[in-house]
């Protein structure tokens, strides 16, 4: 184990922005956690835990305190079930899989995320997410000083949240999922469904980190509010000619959003007019207005304008406040 100083966290994001790290230390071992904390009470730091920062908004100032970067990636497998370490990517966790004739996680193939951030965030996609696979997290818990297993049913887990992000002392070391037995060709093909559809759809060839902001909940609008906004959605997402098919896919439509319960957040962002808007070098997405992207030379501060300018248009708009489904860090 070795305490770096000063070392740039934007090389360390999805975003590419964010200050230095007072202090860096890259987790190999438990050995390796338990010299790091014994380090950090000692000098009285605050300390930050870093995966693949796909889902992070890191200040200008950069992180008073120590971060760790989580580099634990072995795997084990017993018949359909896997343990693994917080650090591994979903990609190559998925693939593994895949290896071993065992799917189920296909919506997460392109998510450029480590398992730990997955399961601290319970990423989904296309209908589905991490908690769905999930069976227990070891955890170590930084005030005891050791390490121990929560099951799944302890997690709390619901849309796009966890346990962990109220229990900053809790840190993922690993997590045990099932998985399906599958024909390893149907496991690609879903991979490239997938994404294709990721690729369609959203800039993945810029920096950003995923989805800024958190798809609302319908049940958190009230009956009149929610009707109309859903109608106006059902009729934006109906193509132009229909045939006699409106009344068809109009339904089709209201129920998958009725069944998801949530409204997208870059239907609303768009309707605001603000797809392609840019503060310096940080820009709303032309292809999803749900992504801010780094157009080359953004800072960090560019970023939070932009947001919080989303985040006012869409209030006066639409009476809703949007949450962001990154995380800030070192604010």
């Amino acid at each position: 184990m070795h305490i770096q100083k000063n070392i740039s966290l934007s090389q360390y994001t999805t975003f590419k922005t964010g200050g230095p790290a007072e202090y860096f230390c890259e987790i190999d071992t438990k050995e390796d956690l338990l010299k790091c904390f014994n380090w950090i009470k000692l000098n009285k730091t605050a300390f930050f835990c870093l995966g693949n920062g796909s889902n992070l908004v890191i200040n200008d100032l950069g992180f008073p305190g120590t971060v760790l970067k989580m580099n634990n990636i072995a795997s084990v497998w017993d018949k359909n079930k896997s343990t693994s370490g917080a650090g591994t990517p979903l990609a190559v966790l998925i693939n593994e899989a895949k290896r071993h004739g065992l799917g189920g996680m296909e919506w997460g193939f392109g998510i450029p995320a480590t398992l730990g951030g997955a399961v601290r965030n319970n990423a989904g996609a296309f209908g589905s997410d991490i908690s769905k696979t999930l069976v227990s997290v070891e955890i170590f818990d930084t005030e005891k000083a050791e390490f121990r297993i929560i099951q799944n049913k302890d997690c709390d887990f619901s849309y796009h949240k966890s346990i962990f992000q109220t229990k900053p002392t809790w840190l993922i070391w690993q997590a045990s999922l099932v998985w399906e037995e599958r024909e390893e060709k149907e496991i690609e093909e879903n991979i490239q469904k997938y994404l294709n559809q990721r690729k369609e759809k959203q800039p993945i060839e810029s920096p950003s980190a995923g989805s800024y902001f958190q798809n609302p909940l319908l049940s958190n609008m009230d009956e009149k509010k929610r009707e109309q906004i859903v109608e106006d959605f059902v009729k934006r997402a109906l193509p132009n000619t229909l045939d006699g098919e409106r009344d068809r896919l109009s339904e089709e439509i209201r129920k998958k959003v009725s069944q998801s319960g949530v409204l997208p957040a870059a239907y609303l962002i768009e309707e605001t007019g603000l797809k392609g808007r840019s503060i310096g070098g940080a820009q709303v997405s032309e292809k999803h207005a749900n992504f801010i992207i780094n157009t080359g030379q953004a800072k960090t501060e560019d970023i939070i304008i932009l947001s919080s300018i989303i985040k006012q248009k869409v209030r006066t708009k639409f009476g809703i406040q949007l949450h962001e489904e990154v995380e800030y860090v070192g604010f």
